[in-house]
């Protein structure tokens, strides 16, 4: 069967977010003492307290990537010149006007300059006025010269006299070459200059994309005062929904996305776009139904019929895998993956289908859903039966492992705590995979087995506690979420970074009933990252426990941006 490199890629972020977000079963060892034969001795007071040690957050800086550069006015000259001759015209001309309308000129031949003659490297001497900074390449050397050009002329005839074609240029050129103070100043003056030009809602996306690159968030929304999310202004509606994401409106950003969205059909930056839709999605905590409808009744939508099916299972998939699953939010991230195998008229590929299982498996362990979790771990295996030569022989041994770890952690959570709820699943998975593990791995396998058995046999009424290293693996697995809170703030201060403490109080039902952070909750930097994380913490649920009694965790995070 043959993949296009679309497929590719998502077959590649299947793998690469099982590598970088999966389990960690194999850091998970039995805990000192009792051994999972025999119930954890009795002690006076069923409490117990524990700290975990501090996990290394690595944070990612979002930015709005979709939006293109602005188109440039192009001003010709009204006879056949040389660049040249044109830096001579600029220099000699006095009068504010005619000089700014030669600089649009020479501006306009350094920029089609720019785009000819691709594979040249370096700019000729009769193309540039002055010796070049050519370490970049010829096209950002002529771009950069056009640029001083324009700066050159308004710094000479002074702000008032600035007309609004240099401001115009000025402004695209800021944007390309990314000196966004500059360029937030330029769109600033030239609306200022001219209010009432066709233009001027274009001329308003700009300034808050200047803005945004900026951080500075509350000044793109202001820019923006009063308009409202279109899909006829689809640039609009972008920055818009960046500018309400970053200072917490999460419906206005949905909305706004969505708009763009509609209106970006035929964007040259869709692949951008369409990662930013599901950004937003995650982000956004946008429910599922709405997440789909957008993906299947318009991103879908532009491509030719015969390609729909399978673009629609690449969308869900990934919606599921880096919208959902990189926010945190694993019930969703589950069911869209569902969605995306369910997709009419398409098959997945076979090749995909034990990474995607497993991946819904991983997500229900965070879930406190011991047998849901372990039927998507059988529908992994079951997958890797059928895949036949589509799946690459170590990868069906490294998925068998995988789910045999899962069977490892859920044994350890039963012999410990008392869970009645994981021994199942345990058993299950020990019974599907380890007679198809290889031979140096199966006999301590089939010992654990008997282990497990021997619990179940031992295991009294009234014991079991939560272990260190048994709810270690499991709390951890909720990085992605403490991420998503951290990546938030990032927003706005792209610099953050610090050290957060979380403790825990769970009762006996594993219910965690007790919640509280340092730095504390707040409306700004690391005290708004605590807070989100508290949040989130609150619906966190750990295994049962049989022994009566209150048990506190505490966890911290060191946060760094990548």
């Amino acid at each position: 069967m043959l993949y296009t490199s679309r497929m590719k890629r998502l077959l590649f972020l299947l793998v690469m977010l099982w590598a970088c977000g999966g389990t960690q079963e194999e850091e998970v060892k039995p805990a000192p003492g009792p051994t999972p034969t025999a119930p954890p001795k009795k002690v006076t007071s069923g409490d117990v307290s524990f700290e975990i040690a501090p996990l290394d957050i690595k944070g990612t800086v979002f930015q709005p990537e979709a939006l293109d550069r602005p188109g440039m006015p192009l001003v010709e000259a009204k006879r056949a010149t040389t660049v040249p001759k044109q830096c001579k015209l600029v220099q000699t001309t006095k009068e504010p006007v005619q000089k700014q309308a030669q600089a649009a000129i020479l501006a306009t031949m350094l920029y089609v300059e720019s785009k000819s003659k691709p594979d040249d490297k370096k700019p000729k001497p009769d193309e540039s006025c002055n010796k070049l900074d050519d370490s970049e390449g010829r096209e950002r050397a002529l771009l950069k010269e056009a640029r001083q050009v324009l700066r050159d002329v308004a710094q000479q005839v002074g702000d008032k006299a600035i007309d609004e074609i240099t401001l115009r240029l000025l402004g695209s050129y800021e944007i390309i070459l990314g000196d966004y103070p500059a360029a937030e100043k330029a769109w600033a003056q030239l609306i200022d200059k001219d209010p009432k030009s066709k233009e001027l809602l274009t001329h308003r996306a700009w300034l808050a994309y200047a803005q945004l690159k900026q951080f500075k968030n509350g000044d793109a929304l202001a820019s923006l005062n009063g308009e409202k999310a279109d899909d006829k202004e689809p640039e609009l509606a972008y920055v818009m929904a960046w500018a309400k994401i970053r200072t917490g409106d999460l419906a206005g950003a949905w909305q706004a996305i969505s708009a763009a969205a509609r209106g970006w059909a035929q964007n040259t930056r869709r692949d951008e776009l369409e990662r930013e839709v599901l950004w937003f999605a995650g982000r956004g905590n946008v429910p599922l139904d709405q997440a789909t409808a957008l993906i299947s009744g318009v991103l879908v939508k532009v491509k030719p019929q015969p390609q729909q099916p399978q673009q629609q299972y690449e969308m869900l998939a990934k919606l599921g895998l880096s919208g959902y699953a990189l926010a945190g939010r694993w019930n969703d991230g589950a069911a869209a993956l569902d969605k995306a195998l369910e997709v009419p008229g398409y098959t997945a590929p076979p090749n995909d289908l034990p990474v995607i299982r497993f991946s819904q498996a991983d997500f229900t362990v965070r879930l406190d859903a011991p047998d849901v979790a372990a039927r998507f771990a059988k529908q992994a295996i079951e997958a890797i039966g059928v895949c036949g030569d589509k799946c690459a022989d170590k990868d069906k041994a490294a998925k068998i492992q995988d789910v045999y770890l899962m069977g490892r952690l859920f044994h350890v959570v039963y012999a410990t705590a008392n869970d009645h709820r994981y021994y199942q699943p345990a058993h299950e998975l020990y019974e599907l995979t380890i007679p198809k593990l290889d031979a140096a791995s199966r006999t301590d396998a089939e010992q654990n087995m008997k282990k497990l058995e021997a619990t179940l046999k031992n295991m009294k009424v009234g014991t079991g506690t939560h272990d260190k290293g048994a709810i270690e693996a499991l709390l951890n697995r909720h990085y992605l979420e403490v991420s998503s809170c951290y990546e938030v703030v990032l927003g706005t201060n792209p610099k953050l970074g610090g050290r957060i403490a979380l403790s825990l109080e769970s009762d006996a039902t594993g219910a965690i009933k007790g919640v509280s952070t340092e730095p504390k909750a707040g409306a700004a930097e690391l005290s708004a990252i605590a807070g989100c994380i508290a949040e989130r913490a609150k619906h966190w649920k750990l295994p049962k426990r049989g022994m009566p009694g209150t048990t506190r965790i505490k966890l911290s995070y060191n946060l760094a941006v990548k």
